[in-house]
């Protein structure tokens, strides 16, 4: 029988699925889903100078002229980014700050100030125009995990003062006045939930939700009702959110991670987006003591929705990120060593490059290239600090990408041998890309993998590998430049019947 060419797809990357002659990628790693390719993820792009110690908090606030503000904490101090470095905004009065291991500093801004909280001190403000300092937030509210404005409310949940409070019980301010705490005085008030555990934290924007261990409710505010202000529905039972920080919202649509996997939740109706995709891959992969801090973002410029995480309990960093690309319901990952992550926009400066401000190299030198982040500001996006210290971009040169195929019977009932496999990607400078043939006898075999083979100057790799079952492994090098990934066009032919 002649060799024939055959396409193997990357196809939909689902490894909670059987996997034998679907169109499904086994494997993937430091890329983007695409409707119907793989794309590639860039690596963090570092610039400004560094934080003096580790971050556990990252915001961009929105200042009157539209233009943004990066804020950032670490465990003992808060600190804003200016074109000169990072300027200690910490409070004057109280000492240093005490974010407890393993927790984050959770912003929100409301109106023209900036709340922070974590559960080892009292809310935190500032005034985003012209604020030195955090300032303890006026009222006397509570220590919490979380703050979310929802409305013309601002909302605290995972409440940690000792007392009259508990973690079941969220509170919100007086209407249009975060400083406002006194229950009864102008719709500020609290709520206890009776059961489904612990609340997480509250999400969304005129539809709220609240996330408890093992709840999901639906918040609504009624106008013109001052006894109950707020209808709490619930509208998922025996299953929360596992995280504290592992939500997000996009318009009215939750995300959000349980114990057992993934959900999108639009009003009543709740998808398991992780279900026969990722979670059970998910669940063998991380670190099941520190799920608890696995934290979400949701960008506003891309239809994705990132969980970082951490694999194993050798890592002090987030070093996992699950992408999940709502346009398309489709699933990637990448593996990138971070502090934290957020939502993040940078102080543009002019091109003029004269040297005069702050952080603005000469044009002659070298210190920043015109690709800097720092030149485009006003784009929010999601961003990171980086081991180093330095807030970073995802703009940086595209991090090294693996792609496997499904498992394939190339001559169904038979031996097969490849001989030649063509990528079906458009990698340039690619004179250390490499092409691997994973082969197998029987479905109970262990695969054993062939030596990765450099695509030759035809575009080609000579695998030269014979057996019943295939798979094929794609891995693009650090720093190529590519833009879309489709499979593996394989030359292949019947090599003898199966004993």
């Amino acid at each position: 029988m002649p060799a024939q060419k055959l396409p193997v797809e990357f196809g939909e990357w689902r490894p909670d699925i059987a996997e034998l002659d679907t169109k499904f990628a086994s494997e993937v790693e430091n890329v983007f889903a695409g409707a119907n390719s793989y794309l590639p993820f860039p690596s963090l792009l570092p610039f400004g100078t560094a934080l003096p110690s580790n971050a556990c908090g990252l915001y961009t606030a929105r200042k009157l002229d539209g233009t943004w503000k990066v804020y950032a904490g670490t465990h003992t101090r808060l600190y804003t980014w200016t074109l000169a470095g990072w300027v200690d905004v910490s409070r004057t009065v109280g000492g240093n700050y005490n974010v407890a291991p393993g927790d984050l500093w959770m912003f929100e801004q409301t109106g023209q100030h900036l709340v922070a909280v974590q559960t080892g001190d009292d809310p935190q403000w500032i005034e985003i125009e012209s604020g030195a300092n955090f300032t303890a937030l006026p009222g006397s509210p509570p220590r919490a995990t979380n703050v979310k404005q929802i409305g013309d409310f601002l909302f605290l949940s995972g409440l940690a003062t000792a007392g009259l409070y508990n973690k079941r019980i969220i509170i919100w301010s007086s209407i249009n006045d975060p400083t406002g705490w006194t229950v009864g005085t102008n719709l500020c008030d609290m709520q206890e939930f009776p059961d489904g555990g612990p609340v997480q934290g509250i999400a969304g924007g005129e539809i709220g939700y609240v996330l408890q261990d093992r709840t999901v409710r639906t918040l609504q505010f009624l106008p013109g009702d001052t006894t109950l202000i707020f209808s709490f529905s619930r509208v998922l039972d025996d299953r929360g959110c596992v995280s504290k920080y592992g939500f997000d919202s996009i318009g009215n649509v939750l995300y959000f991670v349980s114990e057992d996997g993934y959900y999108a939740l639009s009003g009543q109706q709740v998808t398991p987006i992780g279900q026969d995709k990722v979670n059970e891959w998910w669940l063998a992969n991380s670190d099941a003591t520190r799920r608890g801090v696995m934290h979400c973002i949701a960008s506003v410029n891309k239809p994705r929705v990132v969980w970082v995480y951490h694999d194993s309990s050798a890592s002090a960093m987030y070093n996992k990120q699950l992408i999940f690309d709502w346009s398309i319901t489709r699933w990637a990952r990448a593996s990138i060593f971070a502090w934290i992550w957020g939502l993040m926009a940078s102080v543009n400066l002019d091109l003029d490059t004269d040297g005069t401000e702050p952080g603005d190299a000469d044009l002659d030198s070298a210190a920043s290239s015109l690709d800097n982040p720092a030149y485009v500001g006003d784009r929010p996006a999601i961003g990171a600090i980086n081991p180093d210290g330095y807030l970073s971009t995802l703009n940086g040169p595209n991090l090294p990408a693996t792609m496997e195929t499904a498992e394939v019977h190339l001559a169904p009932g038979m031996r097969a041998f490849v001989s030649d496999a063509y990528p079906l990607d458009d990698a340039r400078d690619d004179s250390t890309g490499t092409l691997a043939a994973g082969t197998r006898e029987r479905l109970q075999d262990a695969w054993t993998w062939g030596v990765p083979v450099m695509i030759e100057i035809t575009g080609s790799a000579a695998l030269y590998s014979s057996a019943r079952l295939h798979r094929f492994r794609r891995f693009i090098p650090a720093g190529t430049v590519w833009t879309h990934a489709q499979g593996v066009q394989i030359e292949a032919q019947q090599d003898g019947t199966v004993a």
